[in-house]
């Protein structure tokens, strides 16, 4: 397959209500600079793509309000290349979506990459080995996925099991691919530290890569409404435009995760396991695990007998005798957690919105 064919499809939807209150609708985590500098995750997902992928073959799925932020941390995007949802749906409907358009403009045998645009990957080479091990499988007709090797007994994320090596693909003795034998939930702590012990057990990082028929035929055997769906989509596009097309499909399909609705379901899935630093950075304690320091929005901080602190804000911060604590600080809004919790930020945005607080959120 030659390298052109191989796209790149970018999720940028997300709302990353964890990272509250710096994460707002207006402005989610993935076009926030948590990487230091004015570096966004979202900017980093494509740039790390290239020369693999040129921003030239990447579509970005991403709400309409985004389409702004969307341009400016990813400057050459044409307008073509983002699609703006008119409401958020969950995974399946923009990658089906996605699959569509790419095989109508593409042809069907086009390879599509499916990336969240805000994860953190330390080692750009690493990742560009294993996406194009995985094309080759996805070539052969397999939906392919990378899987992280745990690091720690991780009760924050999903698992697969692996199972026996995939044959028919071009030798690569230092990057096997294999069957995946199934997915598993996130575990309890104990079932986790049993994961982390046993090498066929790999971290379900959301990355997948298929042709476009492949799975497109999938949605067709496993979500027959989103398939209709996108009939009536190709049919309103031809007769009233991209925009009201777009209207009618996120108005009609479920919201529904491409893991439950396809992958834990499909027969023919393969993972390259991957060696190298990956997080979902789905709370502000990834962040901190990490050791990433976003420099740019830092103030200075006085501690006086304070440890394992981490301060996000705009003024001066003092602390005094207090440890492990996150304190996050914008013009409307402060929280104040124990490392440990920021899990539990959800609460706080559920919370808000059920009294009505829709402008803080």
């Amino acid at each position: 397959m030659s390298a052109d064919h191989v796209h790149a499809v970018v999720l940028a939807g997300g709302s990353g209500t964890r990272f509250w209150p710096l994460s707002r609708h207006h402005r989610p985590k993935q076009f926030i600079p948590l990487l230091g500098g004015e570096q966004t995750t979202f900017g980093a997902t494509i740039d790390r793509l290239e020369p693999l992928i040129p921003r030239s073959r990447c579509l970005v799925m991403t709400n309409r309000d985004h389409v702004e932020l969307v341009h400016r941390y990813a400057p050459g995007l044409a307008g073509s290349q983002v699609i703006a949802e008119p409401a958020g749906r969950n995974t399946a409907p923009a990658i089906a979506l996605a699959a569509a358009l790419l095989a109508r403009d593409h042809g069907p045998d086009t390879v599509m990459a499916v990336l969240p645009a805000d994860h953190y990957i330390a080692e750009t080479e690493i990742f560009h080995r294993c996406l194009a091990r995985a094309v080759q499988a996805a070539a052969a007709g397999w939906l392919a996925t990378i899987g992280i090797r745990p690091t720690q007994p991780e009760t924050g994320f999903g698992y697969l099991k692996t199972g026996e090596s995939l044959a028919g693909l071009p030798p690569a003795d230092d990057l096997p691919v294999f069957v995946v034998d199934r997915f598993v939930e996130k575990p309890d702590r104990e079932t986790a530290v049993a994961y982390l012990a046993d090498v066929t057990y790999l971290w379900n990082c959301g990355m997948f890569i298929w042709r476009v028929d492949t799975i497109l035929a999938q949605v067709a055997i496993h979500l027959p409404d989103i398939a209709a769906a996108l009939e009536r989509f190709a049919r309103n596009r031809e007769r009233h435009g991209l925009d009201t097309a777009l209207e009618h499909y996120y108005g009609e399909v479920e919201s529904i995760s491409i893991d439950y609705g396809i992958m834990e379901k499909a027969e023919r899935v393969a993972v390259v396991p991957a060696r190298m630093t990956w997080s979902d950075l789905g709370s502000w304690d990834a962040l901190d695990e990490l050791r990433v320091i976003p420099t740019a929005e830092w103030s200075s901080t006085v501690a006086w007998e304070a440890c394992n602190n981490t301060v996000w804000s705009a003024k001066m911060t003092a602390l005094v005798g207090v440890h492990d604590l996150l304190v996050v600080d914008t013009d409307d809004a402060l929280l104040i957690c124990r490392k440990g919790d920021s899990q539990r930020i959800r609460e706080i945005t559920a919370a808000l919105k059920e009294s009505g607080r829709e402008e803080l959120l």
